[in-house]
């Protein structure tokens, strides 16, 4: 009897020759999504169900929320899903090959939001060329954030970066996706009746 591979959702980059091909990730041509800054994982793996026919990566730097993370893959066995304990800057940086992903996700970043501390925003022009390089044609970034000065900083950032257009036009950001999972913040702010903006951008 043939038994089914077991799922091993980790992804240990150390043993692997970079920059990977979406076939070295996922083993197949799908269209594929990135999480940058996953958490504990509720998001990703929601938006895996309801997609089983799309790749899923997520990376994130914190060791104990990755772990969270692949124990929920694990238990739900969620077989479209790779995870990645990883710095994102150089993962966008240094581990893909061009043209892999047709959707980046990066929900409720650290805002940084004292002057001193901008500088360590994720949202920078070094970084949005990465993406630009690991996005696919017609590829669509989606940012999510309470923090309005992060909102605009970003808008802000993209615009002038000329590579991205924003789907939602002069305002630039929505409050509201229709079907779209919720994070463990987004509830918790939510929750709170703290406004969520939503900012979707299409590579040029």
């Amino acid at each position: 009897m043939n038994q089914e591979t077991p799922n091993n959702p980790a992804l240990d980059i150390s043993v692997l020759s970079l920059p990977l091909s979406k076939e070295e990730i996922f083993g197949n041509d799908k269209n594929s999504a990135l999480e940058i800054g996953f958490g504990e994982g509720e998001f990703i793996v929601e938006v895996a169900k309801n997609n089983p026919n799309w790749n899923y990566l997520g990376i994130e730097i914190k060791y104990f929320r990755y772990k969270k993370a692949l124990k929920l893959v694990l238990n739900q066995n969620i077989r479209n899903i790779k995870l990645i304990h990883f710095d994102a800057d150089l993962a966008v940086e240094q581990v893909f090959a061009a043209n892999i992903f047709d959707k980046v996700y990066i929900n409720f970043p650290d805002p940084w939001p004292k002057d001193r501390h901008k500088k360590h925003r994720i949202i920078n022009n070094n970084f949005l060329d990465n993406l630009y390089n690991i996005m696919k044609e017609q590829g669509i970034l989606e940012f999510t954030s309470d923090h309005l000065d992060y909102v605009t900083h970003t808008i802000e950032h993209v615009d002038s970066h000329n590579k991205f257009s924003n789907i939602f036009g002069k305002q630039g950001y929505s409050h509201l996706i229709e079907n779209r999972p919720q994070t463990k913040f987004e509830k918790e702010f939510l929750d709170k009746k703290r406004q969520i903006y939503y900012l979707s951008f299409k590579k040029l």
